[in-house]
């Protein structure tokens, strides 16, 4: 069973562990990290999520006890996409993630403290289908951006959250109406 480190608000570990379906069952606030990966035409690679059917993060995962953000984004970038040797950029640690949009429908509490890196892979890297994703789909980022705001639910809440961060940073010129989106993520769904 893979642990992962109960952190605060501020980012610290508590000094308690915690197990993926312990850390969701209990609201308990864990890392977790994001890659945004942009093909060799600039589109953002989405994840259609096997388990929930949702579209999410190119790269996605939880941090595991003793590693540090860069170390898990590694790790899931080659887990999930092949990302071996393609160079990650850390965009932003410690992000706050409250993801429960519509907690009537949802089965747990997600609270996150994500880290958020960008790759873009050589021309010649290719997603191929694997245990850990099966699909991808290369979207314009302003199709994203456009999407979240009309149809919330078809997009995980940790995606949605991490993207408003993304779009921030990057001083992109979309924007996320969050207080709709969380009002409408559970009736669009």
């Amino acid at each position: 069973m893979e642990y992962f480190d109960v952190v605060d608000k501020n980012d610290k570990p508590t000094g308690q562990l915690t197990s993926k379906v312990g850390a969701h069952s209990d609201n308990v606030l864990h890392r977790c990290v994001a890659v945004y990966v942009f093909d060799k035409e600039g589109k953002l690679v989405v994840q259609n999520h096997k388990k929930s059917g949702l579209l999410d993060h190119s790269v996605g995962g939880h941090v595991s006890t003793g590693e540090d953000y860069a170390i898990a984004a590694r790790r899931e970038g080659d887990e999930e996409l092949g990302l071996i040797g393609e160079k990650l950029e850390e965009v932003c640690t410690s992000l706050y993630s409250d993801e429960n949009f519509a907690p009537g429908m949802q089965k747990y509490g997600y609270y996150h403290m994500f880290g958020i890196y960008e790759c873009h892979p050589s021309a010649d890297w290719k997603f191929v289908p694997n245990d850990e994703v099966e699909q991808v789909v290369p979207m314009e980022l302003a199709e994203v951006v456009r999407l979240m705001n009309e149809t919330p639910g078809k997009f995980t809440p940790g995606f949605i959250n991490t993207m408003a961060k993304y779009l921030e940073i990057k001083q992109l010129p979309y924007t996320l109406d969050m207080a709709n989106i969380r009002k409408n993520w559970g009736k669009t769904r």
